[in-house]
């Protein structure tokens, strides 16, 4: 019988099947998988919203301000078995997925070599910030396979133009935006534009190449495209606002995020007619003007979001209702918004107090989560954030890693896009650069916080592109 080996996966050679190899990469990765969940099988959690995902398990009020849909996943896998084991065993599988789908979109729809695809998808499988999501109660590991999903089927629609996978680009769009935000206007601009650029990309396509939509063709698709984003957007917002009991939004407390957003450039004039006190703005301690203070701008003691609980009879519509008046001053506010926080990631307190809270240390774990994981499952986590495992550590450890990750992604994303047109790549190659470009733009100009948890999408951005531009088969 023969043995087995990574060595031997890897230097096969890409004539066999293509399916052959895709068995063979599952079985090295679930082996891997398995043997890092025997060492490190332990649950993990962050605050607050753990607890809040929690509640909305254990059928208390489903989460407004995060992804309830990821409520029904820990019910489905945890709470119908007792078990959170069997959620990080659920979160471990989705990993896998994850992998295989690297994989796939390097050998299918980027044309690399097995061996480039196979180190990729491996390397994505021993990603810290994968691991350590895995074992998080947190919407980050499915979130994560959706992500990788959608941008298999943008990949897959441009490689065969199949309306299938268009539609399946609009799905795993909006699904994706369900469990996490991050890349909410590059997901609904990808999947309305993509017609086009397959249009405009295949327009010189080989003789054995299918070549893109034509004329009525195109209009067609793009319409389809038009017309499925629209629906399952609007459904969506409207399905929040039900949950939530406030206006269509892709969240609950779209507006109060919106308000922190903008918060350095909120006036006096924008409480107009909101029934809050003229004075409300003086309440605010700390500096509304400082970019560093967005965050304790919705949840500090003395933030704006405090005074206003305070000062106005709805402030959540209130909320709204300041922020949006202030968003349209924020234009000259945003670059310098953006360098101030982002410089955060080289600043060693702040980073290392970020990484704390990444990795659930905001001090002792709360009665609202130790009671009723001790009650349903069974388990004592009172001393678990600060319980080392193996995970744990090289989350922990990954911090200049994923900096570099992320930093590194637009001068990958320029280097693909020009190799692609040089080197005759596929149209994945190019969409791949672009969607890259509006992540690190929409990450790099709107978050608020330095995060490394934001960063979970970068990762397998980053990998794709490297493999795609050395793992070429034309090289091996």
């Amino acid at each position: 019988m023969r043995s087995f080996s990574f060595a031997a996966l890897a230097a096969a050679g890409p004539a066999r099947p293509f399916a052959h190899d895709l068995r063979r990469v599952f079985v090295a990765i679930a082996a891997l998988k398995l043997i890092l969940l025997l060492i490190d099988p332990t649950p993990r959690f962050f605050l607050w919203d753990s607890v809040t995902y929690l509640q909305g398990a254990l059928d208390g009020p489903l989460p407004r301000d995060r992804s309830f849909l990821y409520s029904f996943l820990i019910r489905l896998f945890a709470v119908s078995t007792h078990s959170l084991y069997v959620l990080v065993i659920a979160q471990t599988l989705a990993g896998v997925a994850s992998a295989l789908l690297i994989y796939a979109m390097l050998r299918r729809s980027l044309e690399t070599s097995h061996r480039a695809a196979l180190i990729a998808a491996v390397v994505v499988t021993l990603a810290p910030s994968q691991l350590f999501y895995e074992h998080m109660l947190m919407a980050e590991a499915f979130g994560g396979l959706l992500w990788i999903g959608f941008l298999f089927a943008v990949l897959e629609y441009l490689r065969e133009g199949r309306l299938g996978w268009l539609l399946g680009v609009v799905l795993l769009g909006i699904l994706t935006i369900a469990f996490r935000l991050n890349g909410t206007a590059v997901i609904v601009l990808t999947g309305l534009l993509l017609p086009l650029l397959r249009a405009l990309w295949t327009r010189k396509a080989d003789a054995d190449a299918r070549p893109g939509p034509r004329g009525g063709a195109l209009a067609l698709q793009f319409g389809l495209a038009l017309a499925c984003t629209f629906v399952l957007h609007v459904g969506y917002r409207n399905v929040v606002a039900e949950v939530a009991h406030t206006p269509p939004g892709y969240i609950g407390t779209e507006g109060l995020f919106l308000l922190g957003y903008v918060a350095p450039a909120v006036r006096a004039d924008d409480f107009r007619g909101t029934g809050c006190r003229d004075d409300v703005l003086q309440d605010v301690k700390a500096d509304i003007h400082d970019p560093h203070n967005r965050e304790r701008m919705l949840w500090g003691d003395n933030g704006l979001w405090r005074a206003m609980q305070q000062a106005c009879p709805q402030p959540e519509t209130a909320a709204t209702t300041v922020a949006h008046r202030a968003f349209h001053r924020i234009g000259p506010y945003v670059l310098p918004m953006a360098f101030s926080t982002e410089a955060q990631y080289f600043d060693d307190a702040e980073a290392t107090w970020r990484m704390d809270s990444d990795l659930g240390r905001k001090g002792m774990l709360p009665l609202e989560l130790i009671q009723p994981v001790q009650r349903v499952f069974g388990m004592n986590i009172d001393r678990n954030a600060f319980t080392d495992s193996l995970t744990l550590l090289a989350f922990q450890h990954s911090r200049w890693l994923l900096t570099a990750v992320f930093f590194a992604c637009p001068l990958l994303a320029v280097v693909l896009l020009f190799a692609a047109g040089r080197l005759r790549q596929p149209p994945g190659a190019r969409a791949l650069g672009l969607i890259m470009l509006g992540m690190f733009v929409c990450q790099f100009l709107l978050s608020p916080i330095i995060s490394f948890r934001y960063l979970h999408p970068f990762p397998p951005l980053d990998v794709l592109a490297l493999a795609a531009l050395l793992g070429a088969r034309r090289a091996t």
